[in-house]
């Protein structure tokens, strides 16, 4: 069963939208802010997160790094009363697979999810990840690190590494480097230089690391 998550404000229109999405045959989960979300997908996974834009506390948009920390694969839905194009690009680099605009259709609602939970799966079973894999290496900060500086630099040496991500440690280093390789987000190349795999480029372009 489809797993979603929502953090919504407004009471009457969080509790409309269980309604609507449990008819549709969705487990759902709904919460009134951000910081509640977050706890949420720290206990349980999900396949999609709708969040509103403007909540008290953090933003939907602040949000997304942090949800995507706990749930790596999850489709992330921005919710807004306010959509500009310019709220919809910056939602977008910052990690949202689509923004729906408030007020909503049930069809629209159920279609947004649909369709952004089909790309979502599209692109990862393009990348052919091993989502299990993935998520264990993205949740030591060390190793997103890594893959951002791979992400920068393209190609770097194991000293040039240890230096920009502030390891003094070499046999502590190695230990994390191979459980990116292990993952499938990192390899050297045949001059034993580090480089980003298909998977790991997909996984920085696709989730905001932090």
């Amino acid at each position: 069963m489809t797993k979603v998550l929502i953090a919504e404000d407004d009471k009457d229109l969080r509790m409309n939208m269980v309604d609507i999405l449990e008819l549709e045959g969705f487990d759902v989960i709904a919460v009134p802010c951000a910081e509640e979300a977050i706890a949420v997908c720290k206990k349980h996974s999900f396949d999609i997160a709708l969040m509103d834009l403007v909540m008290s506390g953090m933003t939907g948009v602040e949000a997304i790094s942090n949800l995507r920390q706990e749930n790596p694969f999850m489709a992330v839905v921005i919710v807004t009363a306010y959509a500009t194009v310019d709220t919809a690009v910056d939602a977008m680099k910052k990690g949202a697979d689509s923004v729906l605009t408030k007020p909503f259709k049930s069809v629209d609602l159920v279609m947004t999810i649909r369709r952004s939970i089909a790309e979502k799966q599209l692109l990862k079973s393009s990348s052919d990840i091993d989502s299990d894999s993935v998520y264990a290496a993205l949740a030591n900060p060390l190793r997103r690190e890594t893959l951002k500086s791979l992400g920068c630099h393209k190609e770097l040496k194991f000293m040039d590494l240890c230096r920009l991500v502030g390891v003094e440690d070499h046999t502590k280093f190695n230990f994390h480097l191979r459980q990116l390789k292990k993952a499938g987000l990192v390899m050297q190349n045949e001059r034993k230089i580090y480089i980003l795999t298909n998977t790991g480029q997909f996984v920085l372009q696709h989730h905001n690391l932090s």
